[in-house]
């Protein structure tokens, strides 16, 4: 008699209850995609690290993740929208949502810069690879300017949700700005860019709390106590 499998609320296989081997999930069509996504941007992630942005393949992002060239072109339209989607994931993504985190916590005005200093400085160091190929693919674009258009948008959409924090931060703490948010955007991410840029070249001429000093001051924020 054929034995029948169980399978979860959600309809995934369950282990045989005689073999105790896990049986193929039922995915959905999208679930699929989704987690072909994953995978080539974790391979991504790992090529883009080993070679650099501009000597990395998509062949070899599609080895790497065990998968074929079509799939990758299924999900991306190109080596730099997959690029994109590696630091979205990795860096941009999680820190905004640490942002929005710490906006909504309870601490001082003073504490919340130096909660998001740290929380920027540990995010570089656990993804420093990925990181640095952010900054490999900026002087790419400086040096092939031609290329800048098709990024406009996104860049502009990026430092339109940093300025939109950056303005309620102001708000919730009742601390006017000195200039725009708009400007608050630009001043806030190209100093942190150039700290950190340092402090991954001469670590000892950064201390750990300088970073969310700055802040403060930038912010004009009084010293707690």
């Amino acid at each position: 008699m054929q034995r029948t499998r169980r399978t979860s609320p959600s309809g995934t296989w369950q282990p045989d209850l005689v073999t105790q081997q896990e049986t193929p999930e039922r995915l959905t069509r999208e679930e699929k995609k989704a987690r072909t996504r994953v995978q080539l941007i974790d391979a991504a992630a790992t090529v883009f690290a080993r070679r650099g942005f501009v000597a990395a393949s998509l062949d070899e992002v599609a080895e790497e993740a065990g998968l074929t060239k079509g799939a990758v072109y299924s999900n991306f339209e190109s080596k730099d929208d997959l690029f994109q989607a590696v630091m979205d994931d990795r860096l941009n993504e999680p820190m905004l949502h640490v942002a929005d985190d710490i906006r909504g916590s309870t601490d001082s005005a003073q504490e919340q810069a130096m909660m998001g200093a740290r929380a920027f400085t540990d995010a570089v160091e656990r993804e420093r690879d990925v990181y640095l190929l952010g900054i490999e693919f900026d002087v790419y674009v400086a040096r092939h300017p031609e290329h800048a258009p098709q990024f406009a948008n996104r860049w502009r959409e990026q430092f339109e949700r940093i300025a939109g924090l950056i303005e309620e931060a102001s708000k919730d703490n009742q601390v006017p700005l000195p200039m725009t948010a708009e400007e608050m955007a630009v001043v806030v991410t190209a100093l942190s860019q150039g700290m950190t840029i340092r402090r991954l070249v001469n670590p000892e001429s950064v201390p750990d709390d300088l970073l969310g000093r700055v802040y403060a001051l930038l912010f004009q924020l009084p010293e707690d106590g």
